[in-house]
């Protein structure tokens, strides 16, 4: 192996952080319109994703009683998409880089999402000052979210390796583990406690190669 490749949400950090991260900044934005405190609006949006993740922001004017239009919830789903989240990595992350490291072996992100949300957790994380090398799917075009295959082709690229020198570690069962079947990477699967794709299903019944427990598990493959 050459290089180990990582997603992002949920694999390196905890994705809930970065909800709620934004949902604090529409607080702010809203408290200012007076529709209530900061605080009172921050834990109401954390209620109601914990009752269901969809439509948070229409659902919470609706229950302040709040007449809006489709550009009203657009520009909260704009500050939230664009602010600069307060995250943190999971606690192996940076262990299992250093691991990774030791053995004279590339590191690299790979995630899908929107760009400009993609790079602001990248800057939160610094992520740029860490890895070899850094791909946003997104960037690329969509067509190139995972499951395709094109942004594992840009990352063996950027680091003069094969596809098959890589390892790509993820959580998401519905699009992570594909791409072993259409370019050959060997994939690893990371679940974490309170994931959002802890119970998704496998796209089109593809499995990891390797379940880890933690992300530093990864070493124990890297010789296969």
């Amino acid at each position: 192996m050459k290089a180990v490749i990582f997603d992002l949400d949920d694999t390196l950090y905890p994705e809930i952080e970065y909800v709620f991260s934004g949902y604090r900044e529409v607080a702010k934005k809203l408290a200012m319109r007076q529709i209530d405190s900061e605080d009172a609006l921050y834990e109401r949006m954390k209620q109601l994703f914990r009752e269901d993740s969809k439509m948070v922001f229409n659902r919470l004017l609706d229950v302040y009683g709040i007449k809006y239009e489709k550009a009203d919830v657009i520009e909260l789903i704009d500050i939230y998409r664009n602010h600069l989240p307060e995250i943190h990595y999971h606690e192996d992350a940076m262990s299992a880089i250093d691991l990774i490291r030791e053995k004279g072996i590339k590191t690299g992100i790979l995630t899908d999402g929107y760009a400009v949300t993609q790079r602001q957790k990248l800057k939160a994380l610094k992520a740029d000052d860490i890895f070899d090398v850094i791909v946003v799917t997104d960037e690329l075009g969509r067509e190139a979210w995972k499951p395709s295959k094109v942004g594992f082709e840009k990352a063996a690229e950027e680091l003069d390796c094969t596809l098959k020198d890589m390892i790509y570690v993820g959580d998401n069962p519905n699009k992570d583990f594909y791409v072993s079947r259409t370019a050959g990477v060997r994939t690893a699967r990371i679940t974490r406690e309170n994931g959002v794709y802890t119970d998704a299903p496998y796209y089109e019944g593809v499995r990891e190669d390797y379940r880890l427990e933690t992300l530093g598990d990864i070493v124990k493959y890297l010789s296969d």
